[in-house]
């Protein structure tokens, strides 16, 4: 599914959208008002934001390797990096502990949060189901730097990863030392750098001064990848399984962590 909307991690969108959902429900239910206890929607919101920094925290040190090397990618939160699991234990024990002295507050609250968390899951999995039934890998033949065609829908029953691109694109020029390092640890996923609507010359002059090694540069000087998948922004990265199904689409700029992320899911 997509994972991120340029700074954005899709998932933090659902978790919104599912806050939305609890705050609603949480002023419709009827708590008992105690002197010196909080409000529900307060504890609704507390649940929420400790929950995010948790589940930012948990993918960080799940993948410490990868932010080592660039430690201000941390602050990236665009690469799709959010662990669920740690969000869910943070967010649900912190609301448990906070109503520990008024336990008749727990069950509008607990309706609020249930009413949340049914509406994120409805949604992420609707949305996910509906791209991955709408996206393939598109039937259409590019010539790569070498003059040789390459078809972008032979998957050879290998993961695939295609990234559209362009040299004036400065998220795209930072990343590519990323994705070249990718591509030399995995020689088992195909990666596929679609350049778009630039000539051979501009390519290559581009590869020499950024000193890139890239296999499978290819050439879309009319765009045709990016009409016939409807991408609009660069960078734009897809990443298909050996099946030729789609399993993420992330916009924007990635980072070694939220990368490796998805290929692990490949």
């Amino acid at each position: 599914m997509i994972s991120s909307v340029g700074p954005v991690p899709l998932a933090v969108v659902w978790v919104l959208v599912g806050l939305g959902i609890a705050m609603l429900v949480a002023s419709v239910v009827r708590a008992p008002a105690i002197e010196g206890a909080p409000r529900p929607r307060s504890v609704v919101v507390d649940m929420l934001l400790l929950g995010l920094l948790a589940g930012r925290a948990g993918f960080v040190i799940w993948h410490a390797g990868d932010y080592v090397a660039d430690p201000w990618s941390v602050l990236r939160v665009g690469d799709g990096g959010f662990l669920l699991w740690p969000a869910l234990l943070v967010g649900l024990g912190w609301g448990g502990w906070r109503l520990r002295r008024w336990p008749t507050l727990r069950r509008p609250v607990g309706a609020a949060a249930l009413a949340g968390l049914v509406g994120w899951a409805v949604l992420s999995t609707g949305a996910g189901w509906l791209q991955q039934s709408r996206v393939s890998l598109p039937a259409i033949t590019l010539t790569s730097l070498q003059g040789a065609p390459v078809a972008l829908d032979e998957t050879r029953g290998e993961p695939v990863v295609i990234n559209l691109w362009a040299s004036w694109c400065g998220p795209c020029r930072r990343e590519m030392p990323v994705l070249a390092r990718a591509q030399q640890r995995h020689p088992d996923i195909r990666f596929l750098f679609v350049n778009q609507g630039e000539t051979r010359e501009e390519v290559d002059a581009f590869m020499s001064a950024e000193h890139l090694s890239l296999r499978n540069v290819l050439l879309d000087e009319e765009a045709r990848v990016a009409e016939r998948l409807q991408v609009h922004a660069y960078p734009t990265t897809l990443f298909f399984d050996g099946q030729g199904r789609l399993r993420h689409l992330h916009l924007g700029e990635l980072t070694a962590a939220g990368l490796q992320s998805k290929l692990d899911d490949l």
